[in-house]
């Protein structure tokens, strides 16, 4: 019986030490189970992490996009003869296009900067470009300009305004031909199309082109332009020009007073404007530029002969040849004019006062020339992204090289300029500029040293 009982206690153990390591290998099972189970999920919360990161990833490349398609970066290149800032609507296929520069300026002048002060600190630019491209061929452009921080009436030392300096509409059918019409800049010279400050070299413009070229100088008009392999021509029919009162007179700058700038511009009289550019091998740009047209009376009381507005008094033709050589890290350049007034006594009495028409002509004939020598001196030790231009310019020209007769000469209507400076980038589209200039004024004028540092920017 004892024995029967021990063989049952001993099978029982057996089933039971059976049974346990079952249940162990079981709850093992279960546990490895689970652990694949929570690797699975560890894994898939990682993915899903991913998943989110990889999403913000492309959110964020989008949001890029979107910026860089309604604000593409400025590349520096030009559009048929604009510069690169105004150039950028019309390389946009489509929408909205914002761009723009500014020149701030400190200039120092041994006789008078302004008003009788030496130094002067300005504001002297900032504009905005704004531009639509309503597909590929049809576009609108146009640059609104702030000039020294306000406007005429709204502050205290005044001279400054707010305007628009071209407004157009453009559709190009092909590389060879396109048309525009609005408000033009007139393709003369190099400085009135080009002029946004990181594209020369002196902290402010050649006062050749400023007081012989009339830059900046923009009129209404309509016509055409292209490109022929080499040969790049724009040619415009604008209104023509008209006196404005005497007291808009100045003797360095006398034809300035002609322009009419798209202010409710007369267009009873006509004028035609045009430019042609060759280029030639090692990006070597020969051509010339021209102007001419009818002269016309502003009336009422701005007319001393007590003509109607609008009535012809005389015409005006000039004519400009110019080379342009960038390349290598040089920036040469040469521009000149002869400016040709038909009836110009007729013009001087229409503005002036019979008191002032012997002292203050408009003149029969202007002429001169300028020549500028830059080069990127930072090129000598390769020294990439940034550049330092070390330029000379020398600038030698007659306002009123002839003068109606029984008028005289202003004094000081000749002047040889001499400018000499450093020209800082870095950045393409940033520049700070310093420069010395020597204005020998002749006759009976008295010379002046000017220093001068700007600081320009495009976008």
């Amino acid at each position: 019986m004892r024995k029967t009982l021990l063989s049952m206690a001993l099978l029982s153990s057996v089933a039971l030490a059976h049974a346990s390591e079952d249940k162990i290998k079981i709850l093992e099972d279960q546990i490895k189970h689970l652990k694949e189970e929570v690797q699975k999920l560890k894994q898939e919360q990682a993915s899903v992490k991913e998943v989110k990161e990889e999403n913000e990833s492309i959110k964020e490349e989008l949001r890029k996009l979107k910026i860089e398609i309604a604000m593409p970066e400025l590349e520096v290149k030009s559009y048929y003869g604009m510069g690169p800032a105004a150039s950028k609507a019309m390389f946009n296929p489509r929408g909205v296009s914002i761009g723009g520069y500014g020149e701030l300026t400190f200039v120092h002048n041994s006789v008078n900067a302004r008003g009788g002060a030496k130094s002067i600190a300005d504001v002297e630019r900032i504009i905005l470009y704004l531009g639509y491209a309503f597909d590929e061929k049809l576009k609108f452009n146009s640059e609104f300009e702030l000039e020294h921080a306000s406007t005429s009436g709204s502050h205290g030392t005044g001279g400054g305004y707010f305007k628009s300096e071209f407004a157009f509409l453009d559709y190009n059918f092909r590389p060879e031909f396109g048309v525009r019409g609005g408000l033009l800049l007139m393709p003369v010279g190099i400085i009135n199309e080009v002029h946004e400050p990181p594209t020369f070299p002196s902290a402010q413009r050649p006062f050749f082109e400023r007081r012989i070229l009339l830059s900046t100088w923009e009129e209404m008009g309509l016509g055409v332009y292209g490109a022929i392999k080499n040969l790049d021509y724009r040619f415009y029919i604008t209104n023509g020009l008209m006196l404005k009162g005497g007291g808009d007179y100045n003797a360095l700058e006398p034809l300035k007073t002609l322009r009419q700038r798209g202010a409710r511009a007369v267009a009873d009289r006509i004028g035609f404007t045009g430019r042609v550019d060759y280029t030639l091998p090692y990006n070597l740009k020969a051509g010339f530029s021209f102007w001419t047209g009818d002269v016309m009376s502003k009336g009422g009381n701005d007319s001393q002969l007590g003509l109607r507005r609008g009535t012809k008094l005389g015409s005006m033709t000039m004519i400009s040849p110019h080379l342009w050589w960038q390349y290598g890290g040089w920036d040469v350049r040469f521009v000149g004019a002869i400016v040709d007034v038909n009836n110009a006594g007729k013009i001087t009495d229409d503005l002036q006062v019979p008191a002032d028409r012997t002292s203050k002509p408009i003149p029969s004939e202007q002429k001169g020339y300028y020549v500028q020598v830059a080069y990127d001196i930072f090129r000598l030790f390769k020294i990439d992204k940034q550049e330092l231009y070390v330029f000379g310019i020398y600038e030698d020209f007659d306002v009123h090289a002839k003068v109606p007769q029984g008028s005289d000469k202003p004094a000081g209507h000749k002047l040889k300029v001499y400018n000499v400076g450093l020209s800082y980038k870095p950045h393409p589209l940033v520049a700070i500029k310093t420069d010395y200039v020597r204005l020998n004024y002749s006759p009976n004028r008295k010379d002046e040293n000017e220093y001068r540092l700007t600081l320009g920017f495009m976008f």
